[in-house]
């Protein structure tokens, strides 16, 4: 039978597990070398079937209400003969009659036992937000024990599978551990391939174990194979509203703004004071003949109604108690305005049935309406080019080159505060909140079409529809690059999700193995995310691993190398000629120029340092350098702090090799903050320690890396802030 009468004849039978002779012939079918088995349904049977595929041979019993065979006695190994292979059929249906007494029995599978091979496990279940996801990892029943496994959302491609295989910490078993032979890794990927092909082909297949597959110098073989049946539907999508580039830019670039409900008495929920610097016309909703007196006398004109506004309104800002949301709503509807955005709280992040229903209310009318709605529960848009802020400390009147979507409003207003100290400036910025409407695809399909983003970073807790994301994310980042910290990687994180924006959070492992696929930078926390984006800014693109590392003093040498080399990344020696040239000068007396470099005899002169990073960023076994700056050293001389800010600016733009700094603190934080405000006013990144300055170079490489490897030019191209 074909896969499609096997998956029909168990639905028939109201089976949701298919037989493993069915799994294996529907894996079979797909192009995976599987062990040869049949099904025996008496004793006479087994001894016969034996005897024709050969001995020495293994017994299974086969039941879909028995998935863990081995663990009820239902499995029997290396029977020579048919009389070993009759006891083992009689042993078989004892142990599943004491210890599966409701268990419905089809039979017994006989199979010849393969010869011993590397256990592996190839798998594959069907995610409810991502669609399939495949796995791959050393195989067994210690499977679920080391967890050494590795994930890829399908469809898979080539790369998907070569790096699944590659990345698990057992590969170098496969390779050959301890004189072993190396298995055919190829046929490993050329299976995960087949199976992705599978799932895909069909989609009524809800989970598909091959454990263990047996891998050999030649070849695999799966000696078992377990099929679970689902309801055969895909992901649990969410409507779309299609939206145009163009509705997007006046959603980020509104002429008109409307604000509904606002109190400017109240400081902090004044959005009025906010949109004051728009470079437009701002007007007020406000029935409260009070209220409506104070913002006149802000020189901000009030109308009672939205539909008495006398022009077309591009945005309107909405701050009203939720029970008045879908009236506010309808009349945007009624006046045809182009987008809404909700600080209103209060709908399914809270739980409650009210909020949940007056949530769904609003996405019904809006969809239906084509209304572009950003949130609820969110503090909505940045554009600081136009003025359009959502925060009285927002910068505005000038225009950056990163993009920021974030599922959070304080992560959001953090991110464009704080990073703007640090050199990065932000072009558009989103708080979605609840994003029932517009969802954070949306936001990254137009950022990453956006000629103004350079780079787009993202605070991300969950997506209402995962496949969509991975098609969007993947997309965006073949055109620049994507850094995401995704919320809720831990069992409570993800409690919090649920409570905090109704979101859905997927498992971690799945999200990073979207990001793999998609060569987007994960982020683990806040300071990473800032790391990324100003290493992507201001650090030209890394082309190796290999580090020069100068130090200020010995001990400092010592700890900046081990924080690099745990990293991932190498500290080796320098070759003969930047030897021969660093001895012409440099002072061993109380230094080292091995490499790490010990720069305290040369560090006073800023002629010699000069030297010693020329010679360094020459050397043929250097990809990039990292400086250590000492706080102490020269803090307590302007004239030199001064001479050395000039002397790495200078020296970071001719030098065609990744260059950044480490500026640590020590008990001196408060200069060393000003320092590293001037280095970065300079376009050179300071970071605070040496594990932050290595954790992100190394991940910056390996950014790199795959963007050679998937062919995303975009990724070396120049992105200096604006």
């Amino acid at each position: 039978m074909d896969g499609a009468s096997i998956i029909a004849e168990a639905r028939h039978e109201g089976r949701a597990v298919l037989t493993e002779v069915e799994a294996k012939e529907l894996v079979q079918q797909a192009g995976i070398p599987v062990a040869v088995t049949r099904l025996a349904r008496s004793r006479e049977e087994a001894q016969r079937l034996a005897a024709e595929l050969g001995f020495p041979a293994v017994l299974k019993v086969v039941s879909p209400d028995i998935l863990h065979k081995s663990d009820i006695g239902g499995v029997r190994l290396g029977l020579q003969d048919a009389a070993q292979v009759g006891e083992a059929y009689d042993a078989i249906l004892r142990a599943a009659a004491e210890r599966a007494p409701k268990a419905h029995l089809h039979g017994v599978a006989v199979q010849k036992m393969a010869p011993p091979g590397i256990e592996v496990v190839i798998g594959a279940t069907r995610h409810p937000l991502f669609g399939p996801v495949l796995m791959f990892g050393l195989g067994g029943v210690l499977v679920e024990v080391l967890k050494d496994v590795s994930f890829r959302l399908a469809p898979l491609a080539p790369r998907d599978a070569r790096r699944m295989v590659g990345e698990i910490q057992g590969f170098p078993v496969l390779q050959g551990f301890r004189g072993g032979p190396p298995v055919g890794v190829v046929a490993l990927e050329e299976a995960l391939l087949k199976l992705s092909d599978l799932m895909e082909a069909h989609p009524e297949v809800k989970e598909l174990d091959l454990n263990p597959v047996l891998a050999y110098p030649d070849g695999i073989l799966a000696v078992d194979a377990r099929a679970i049946l689902g309801n055969g539907g895909g992901p649990s999508g969410v409507p779309v509203l299609p939206v145009t580039h163009e509705e997007m830019d006046r959603l980020f670039s509104p002429q008109v703004v409307a604000v509904v409900g606002d109190k400017p008495s109240r400081e902090e929920r004044s959005w009025l004071r906010f949109v004051q610097t728009l470079k437009g016309r701002v007007y007020s909703v406000q029935i409260d003949p009070k209220e409506a007196a104070t913002i006149e006398a802000m020189g901000i004109k009030n109308y009672p109604s939205l539909l008495e506004i006398p022009e077309p309104v591009d945005l309107v800002i909405v701050s009203v108690p939720r029970q008045a949301s879908t009236r506010v709503l309808a009349d945007a509807i009624q006046k045809g305005v182009n987008a809404i955005m909700y600080f209103t709280a209060g709908f399914a992040e809270t739980g409650e049935e009210e909020g949940v229903r007056l949530q769904e209310e609003l996405r019904a009318m809006a969809l239906k309406a084509h209304m572009k709605l950003v949130g609820p529960n969110c503090m909505g848009l940045f554009n600081p080019a136009i003025g359009l802020r959502h925060n009285t400390e927002h910068y505005y009147g000038e225009a950056g080159n990163v993009a920021f979507i974030s599922q959070s409003g304080t992560h959001a207003q953090f991110f464009s505060l704080t990073g703007y100290q640090q050199g990065i400036k932000i072009s558009k910025s989103v708080s979605m909140g609840n994003g029932i409407v517009l969802h954070a695809a949306d936001y990254l399909e137009y950022m990453a079409g956006d000629p103004q983003t350079k780079v787009v970073g993202m605070y991300l807790e969950g997506v209402p529809d995962g496949q969509r994301f991975f098609q969007v994310l993947r997309e965006a980042c073949r055109r620049k690059p994507v850094v995401i910290w995704k919320g809720g990687q831990t069992s409570e994180g993800a409690r919090a999700v649920a409570s905090h924006t109704a979101s859905l959070a997927a498992e971690i492992a799945i999200w990073d193995a979207m990001m793999k696929q998609c060569n987007a930078l994960r982020a683990d926390s806040f300071d990473q995310l800032l790391d990324l984006v100003r290493g992507l800014l201001y650090i030209k693109p890394a082309l190796g691993a290999r580090m020069a590392l100068l130090a200020q003093t010995g001990g400092q040498s010592v700890v900046i190398t081990d924080a690099f080399v745990k990293a991932g990344l190498q500290v080796p020696q320098l070759d003969t000629a930047s030897y021969e040239r660093l001895a012409a000068f440099f002072s061993t007396t109380g230094g080292s120029y091995r490499n790490p470099l010990d720069m305290t005899p040369t560090m006073r002169d800023l002629d010699l340092v000069r030297r010693v990073m020329e010679i360094v960023s020459q050397d043929s076994h250097v990809d990039a350098v990292c400086h250590e700056i000492n706080v102490g050293f020269i803090g307590r001389n302007p004239g030199r702090l001064q001479g050395l800010l000039t002397l790495v600016a200078e020296f970071k733009e001719r030098f065609p090799k990744p260059y950044f700094c480490v500026l640590a603190a020590g008990h001196r934080e408060k200069e060393a903050v000003d320092i590293r405000q001037q280095l970065t006013d300079r376009g050179i990144v300071a970071f605070a320690s040496f594990e932050r300055g290595a954790a992100t170079f190394r991940k910056l490489v390996d950014y790199y890396d795959a963007a050679r490897e998937l062919g995303q030019e975009q990724a070396f191209s120049p992105r200096s802030p604006s």
